[in-house]
Formats: structure tokens, sequence, C-alpha cells
């Protein structure tokens, strides 16, 4: 969400996440932080809500907070404020991140928080026949939030090592470098791919832009550790909330995709946008089309349990 006042843009990105695990409420500010990021905030200030179901243990809820207050100190994030309560409706905590911050018009870029319908039709058409690129891997964030929440079940699936392996793309969640790239390389358009996974983030971008979509299934990286844990648990990765995974919009796709990788950031073009509406996305033979965006797969996770 935008607001304009006297020659600034007031920014504002909420992320919710829900979960058991004292450092769930890390997913939800680095998921702020970062389409704070990418829409050209540098000084961001939050506020934190967590609320919790009766009988929760209360001190690991206050260790939630704590996490966050750690991880914003280490990101010179200022920590404005905080609500925790319990609600009685809940089955499971939530942990809700408020991000905002000002920046200049000058300094101001597309994607991130752009809102629905900001985009004058006029212009869609130049935002046909272009490359997308990804950067990273899809569903990493989810496997990683599984893997906080049910440590206890993979553990006794997946050997030490493996469960050490999924833990070591954390630092993978905060986006930075990849962002100035892309905005340095002339990119038209960007988002991050959170609630829904990368099959609600292509629906919005196509919706946003006015284009069309034709993708490549088989170029969509996903670490074979995301594939395992939804495996597991029956999750579909390409509707899992992926927070520091970004789709680009850009006339030069492979000169982006190689510069990141030159940089050991993972990426791949996709596929690219058309001037029309269908959104095709093809497997070998396969055609199918991507529907409008369903809950994130996350949730089922927490479902199971009631």
């Amino acid at each position: 969400m935008r607001l304009a006042t006297d020659g600034r843009q007031i920014l504002a990105e909420k992320a919710v996440v829900y979960g058991w695990s004292e450092h769930i409420g890390l997913h939800a500010l680095v998921s702020a932080a970062n389409s704070l990021i990418a829409a050209g905030a540098s000084d961001i200030g939050i506020g934190v809500r967590i609320t919790y179901p009766p009988h929760s243990d209360k001190s690991k809820i206050y260790t939630m907070e704590k996490a966050i207050k750690k991880e914003c100190r280490k990101r010179k994030i200022g920590f404005l404020e905080s609500f925790i309560f319990e609600n009685p409706l809940l089955a499971v905590p939530s942990v809700t991140v408020d991000g905002i911050a000002a920046v200049p018009e000058e300094d101001m870029r597309d994607g991130g928080c752009e809102e629905i319908g900001k985009i004058d039709i006029s212009g869609q058409k130049k935002f046909a026949g272009k490359d997308i690129v990804l950067s990273k891997w899809v569903g990493m964030d989810g496997m990683l939030q599984a893997a906080r929440e049910r440590a206890d079940m993979l553990s006794k699936r997946f050997t030490p090592a493996f469960m050490k392996q999924i833990m070591s793309y954390e630092k993978e969640l905060s986006a930075g470098r990849e962002l100035e790239m892309a905005r340095g390389m002339g990119v038209s358009y960007l988002r991050q791919i959170t609630q829904g996974g990368i099959f609600a983030a292509l629906w919005e971008l196509s919706k946003e832009l006015g284009v069309g979509l034709e993708l490549d299934m088989n170029r969509i990286s996903i670490l074979q550790e995301t594939v395992e844990v939804c495996e597991y648990f029956g999750l579909n990765p390409y509707q899992l909330v992926s927070a520091g995974s970004f789709l680009f919009v850009t006339e030069e796709g492979d000169m982006l995709k190689e510069a990141l990788l030159g940089e050991k950031i993972m990426a791949s073009v996709i596929g690219r946008t058309t001037d029309g509406q269908g959104k095709i996305i093809r497997n070998g033979e396969d055609v199918r089309y991507i529907d409008r965006p369903a809950p994130d797969e996350i949730w089922k996770l927490h479902i199971s349990e009631e």
C-alpha cells in the first residue's frame, strides 16, 4: 500500500505467518522487509502483533517477540511497537508484521508494494513480449517453515545432515543484491513470491500488467530438499509461500540470469509475457492454465492438527 505526501511515498507492507516455532515470526519479518526494499525503501520500521490460543506456553510466545527484536537489531530495522494477546478463536499462534517506510518520489521503484490496478491500461502493451526471470527457488520459505514446525517428525525420516542442509538455506530468505542488480539492468517490474506461491504470484503479475503468460514448468527452480519435505507432508511446492524469491520482467532475461548466476544467486528464465490474457504453463507435452490463487499450502500443516 502507498500514500503520496509532499514529495514522498509512504509504503506499508503486511505479512502474516502461523505456527508454534519460536522463530516463525522471522518469516513474516523477512517477507515484509523484502517487499519494502524492492519498492525502494532503505529505512524500515515494523510493528508486530502476536495472537495466541488459550493454554499456550506464554514463555514461548514472548520468545517469538524476542526473536523478531533480535533480527531487527541485526538488520537495522526499527522495532516500533508490539501487541501480544490471547484469542480464543485461534488454534495456532498468528504473527503479523506491519512494515512501513517513507521513500522520496525519485527513489520509488515498481514492484514489491505495487497496487493492483495502478498501471494504466494504455501502457500495458509495453509489458508484453518480455522475459520472466525467477530468482532463487520456489517453496524454499515454506520448506523452512515446515522444518521449524515439524522438526521432530522430519528428524525421524531424514538424517541430521539432511536437516542441517535444509536450515542452511535460511540465509537465502533475505533479498538485497539481486534487487539492486535487477534495477541496474533495467528490469521493468518485480514481485516477491509470497502467500500462494509462484502460481499466485504469476496470476497477480498477469493481472497487474495486463498481459498473458507462457511458461515452462521445467525451468522453475526448486530445491531437492523442498521436494522431499513437500512429498512427506503432501504439499504442492508451487502453491507454497516463497518469500526471498522474486519474479523479474525484463527484455534481457538471459543477461539478467547470467549476471545473477555470476554472483552465485540462483536464477532461471521461466517464460515470457504475451499480448493476451491466457496464462499457459507447459510441462513437456502437457499444457495447463494457471488458476486463481488458492490458499497457501503451508496452512495444511496446521489444519491437520485440528
